[in-house]
């Protein structure tokens, strides 16, 4: 084969006759390669110094350890688990079309859209009668299983039978084994028990030898992770019916002339820096804030007087950021759905407003749905607007008047500070940022999953 290719003029060409016909093929490679280097680099550094961290630990206190009480299941948390595991049966039923829905009487399945509403209402209600948030989540998925089963039984009186979708079984096993997991156990001990499950935050105790664990010492992150969540999902609910509402009033209702103003406005209140929104947060929201607090202290609503950095104020300014993501990535969701259904709402008899909800939102949901999970993504992950906001307190209290510290937070305040390396606080940046960094690489699997099974082809 070489002689015939000698003999027609046809050689292989080498690496540098490659380069030298295209260069940018492999600069571009180069490039490529050099960014996952980079990222393997820092994800490595992050495991090796979290290790480092949990073998310090664990050489003092172990590794983990807990109590069992079955007396737990008869909490709201075991009722959740409860609740969820007969969800699951059910879902795994229908999954396997053993589920019969003959014998349940009609009103059950159907009962109306004000039950189905009213339903819905109640779930607020569970969370201030019993506080519990994994109560409230088995709630709002029971509610979800029964409307998927009235679904099922319209597939099968119609002899149709769709793709069976494992996704909510698997959401109802996780959240299953959550709630029995904490309502059955208590007492967590050791170096993954006590930093998962404790919510007490001192790494820094009064030693006699700065790079000694002393017995003063708590590691429990969750205080940071709770203030997090406060903050992530307080900022959700402000920003998610703004944004979404200014991507309808953009898509459906305004004029192209408007479009092009308030679009680009939107994209520079995405690009001010967060160090400036945390400043105008401590300025102009902080005060107001313990105004509204001061009230509610008077009222006796609160337990103790407000302080000017808070996590109601974290979230007000964190939602001011996200809000821009959610309704540019939201609008343009809107848009791509074809304007033949829309016409085709409307022909029939539809309201404008029927169309955008019953429709429009309807074809756009996986777009909106994976804006708002990039949006919670961006607000787990702020740090300098949180840093300047919220506080420094790593302590986690119900009352979000009162000052407290995110992971970001506490991370841009040690990496600060006077800190020997190899000492247990300086170990304890790789922990919370190896557990962030977790956390927000779910999330962006969960985006992407729910563009997969929920993106509508035209």
């Amino acid at each position: 084969m070489s002689e015939e290719h000698e003999k027609s003029g046809l050689q292989k060409p080498t690496l540098i006759e490659k380069l030298a016909n295209d260069p940018m093929r492999y600069i571009l490679f180069f490039t490529s390669f050099s960014v996952i280097l980079i990222t393997l680099g820092i994800i490595q550094t992050l495991l090796f110094e979290a290790i480092t961290f949990f073998q310090d630990i664990a050489d003092s206190r172990g590794w983990f350890g807990l109590d069992i009480e079955m007396d737990g299941i008869f909490s709201a948390q075991g009722v959740a688990g409860v609740l969820l595991l007969g969800c699951l049966i059910i879902e795994i039923l229908g999954n396997r079309s053993s589920l019969s829905t003959e014998k349940i009487p009609q009103k059950v399945l159907f009962p109306g859209d004000f039950v189905v509403r009213l339903s819905f209402l109640l779930l607020p209600v569970a969370y201030i009668l019993y506080g519990d948030l994994l109560l409230v989540i088995a709630l709002l998925l029971s509610i979800i299983t029964w409307r998927k089963v009235a679904a099922k039984s319209i597939v099968s009186s119609s002899n149709e039978d769709g793709p069976a979708d494992r996704t909510f079984a698997t959401v109802l096993g996780a959240f299953a084994f959550i709630s029995l997991f904490f309502a059955l156990t208590t007492n967590y001990t050791g170096a993954f028990g006590e930093f998962f499950f404790q919510t007490q935050w001192t790494p820094t105790g009064a030693c006699s030898d700065r790079r000694t664990l002393c017995d003063n010492m708590s590691f429990g992150v969750n205080s940071l992770l709770l203030t997090t969540l406060q903050v992530a999902f307080g900022a959700l609910l402000i920003a998610v019916p703004l944004g979404v509402g200014c991507a309808i009033y953009l898509s459906e209702y305004a004029s192209p002339r408007l479009v092009a103003v308030v679009k680009p406005t939107l994209e520079i209140l995405a690009g001010i820096p967060s160090v400036v929104y945390g400043f105008f947060a401590f300025i102009y929201i902080g005060p107001l804030v313990v105004e509204f607090g001061e009230y509610a202290f008077a009222q006796g609503w609160i337990s103790e007087p407000p302080n000017i950095l808070n996590p109601i104020n974290g979230a007000i300014v964190v939602a001011i950021m996200i809000l821009p993501l959610i309704a540019s990535m939201s609008e343009d969701a809107l848009r791509a759905v074809p304007n033949e259904l829309r016409e085709g709402s409307l022909a029939l008899g539809a309201t404008r407003i029927e169309t955008t909800f019953r429709v429009m939102l309807q074809a756009s949901l996986s777009g909106i749905i994976a804006s708002i999970i990039l949006a919670l993504s961006r607000a787990v992950g702020e740090t300098m607007a949180v840093t300047l906001a919220v506080g420094t307190v790593a302590v986690y209290t119900s009352n979000m008047f009162l000052p407290a510290q995110t992971m970001t937070a506490y991370i841009a305040q040690r990496v600060g500070g006077d800190l020997p390396f190899g000492e247990i606080g300086y170990l304890t940046i790789f922990a919370v940022g190896l557990y962030l960094f977790v956390i927000t690489l779910c999330l962006n699997l969960l985006g992407n999953k729910v563009l997969s099974a929920y993106r509508e082809a035209y």
